[in-house]
């Protein structure tokens, strides 16, 4: 962190927030529960919170977390909950918040578009929002990722019945016993990957995988992993959040196509039964976006950067 990031942290600890990390997780896991539909998983928010130093805070029943990022900006991500709430006066708080830690305005981050009016309504503050792919996380419907249809999708329908056809491929759930294996097929993934363009993005995927290993419980969780020959070679973890959705927290394979096996498996044998999957944002990293662009149908959920600032006069 810079030394304007470290002094913000501290302020903030000194006014009640408190790391986000692992150590945490047992402390706020069922406000899960009380998230609206799509808003971010808070398990990536525990996964992620060693890359980003995350801190949270939870005020009058919102779920709030700030991240201190690489370059240099620091900004809060605000969860709300189902029951009714006032939006202006978590923002009052937060901003009130972030002028008594030394920052000029209140960034808030990761605000899903249908939000937006109610941002732009709240008095007292000039507030801009910016949108970022980015930010913005991947939906697939179910059917589109099992159906595979078009002209578009006919390579990977061909792929797909390969490894379908293949008597040497295998797959077994996860489980708190094996779970650490996924960590060594990072390994062999990570060694195909340009590690200081990863960092530069958005931190190493492997460290926020080994806290996953460290919360995963297999019932909250679940996951799969896939063996070639005996050899493990692909892995997929995700969170059914609801009955509508679930969230892919990690798919990884260790060779060539067989991600496009994986998330027809899980999605078949596993998830058939919810309506849309989650499977996060691309983080800017280039080939992250083309290939969730290109595992099928997709909506991009769209995600803004707002910025409060007092107004003038």
């Amino acid at each position: 962190m810079t030394e304007k990031q470290k002094s913000v942290h501290t302020a903030l600890c000194q006014r009640g927030f408190l790391p986000a990390g692992a150590e945490n997780y047992q402390k706020f896991k069922d406000f899960q529960a009380d998230n609206l539909l799509y808003e971010m998983s808070v398990s990536l928010t525990v996964t992620w919170s060693g890359i980003f130093n995350t801190l949270y805070r939870i005020i009058d029943g919102f779920f709030c977390t700030v991240c201190f990022y690489r370059d240099g900006e620091i900004s809060f991500c605000v969860r709300r909950p189902k029951a009714p709430h006032d939006l202006r006066h978590i923002v009052d708080t937060l901003y009130n918040l972030s002028a008594e830690a030394g920052l000029s305005s209140l960034l808030i981050w990761a605000v899903e578009e249908r939000f937006l009016p109610e941002y732009r309504n709240i008095e007292g503050y000039d507030m801009k929002a910016d949108y970022s792919d980015t930010m913005s996380e991947y939906v697939y419907t179910t059917a589109d990722l099992l159906e595979l249809r078009g002209e578009v999708n006919y390579y990977k329908r061909k792929r797909l019945k390969e490894f379908l056809n293949k008597p040497n491929v295998s797959v077994r759930d996860i489980t708190k016993e094996n779970v650490r294996v996924c960590l060594d097929i990072e390994d062999v993934w990570c060694g195909c990957q340009d590690c200081p363009l990863c960092e530069s993005f958005a931190g190493c995927s492997k460290k926020t995988l080994k806290i996953m290993t460290e919360i995963f419980d297999g019932t909250r969780y679940q996951g799969i992993l896939c063996d070639v020959d005996g050899v493990p070679a692909g892995y997929a973890i995700w969170e059914k959040a609801s009955d509508n959705l679930a969230y892919m927290h990690f798919a990884k394979a260790g060779i060539p196509n067989l991600n496009t096996y994986l998330y027809y498996i899980v999605t078949q044998n596993y998830l058939s039964s919810v309506t849309q999957i989650n499977n996060g944002a691309d983080l800017g990293k280039q080939g992250l976006r083309i290939f969730k662009k290109g595992l099928g149908k997709h909506t991009l959920w769209r995600k803004y950067l707002c910025e409060f600032t007092a107004k003038k006069g």
